[in-house]
């Protein structure tokens, strides 16, 4: 901890599992989406359960489509 530089490094014990923070970050916008959206009789928790695991899905999605991407497409090209 002692050779660690703020701003230039990133902070070791996080490195590991920060993308887990996306979760909380997609449940909260799609909180506010969704109650900027839906009118005040709408069902808004289902709405947000549905658009959270959706965005999430894409997101796992498109990670494991860029890993195959750079880990099997790129070598051929080169």
């Amino acid at each position: 901890m002692l050779a660690w530089i703020p701003f230039l490094q990133p902070f070791p014990e996080l490195v590991v599992g920060w993308y887990w923070l996306c979760i909380p970050l997609v449940i909260g916008v799609a909180m506010v989406y969704k109650a900027l959206w839906i009118d005040q009789d709408g069902p808004w928790a289902r709405q947000v359960a549905v658009m959270s695991g959706l965005v999430v899905a894409a997101l796992i999605l498109v990670g494991v489509l860029l890993g195959v991407f750079v880990q099997l497409v790129i070598p051929i090209l080169q």
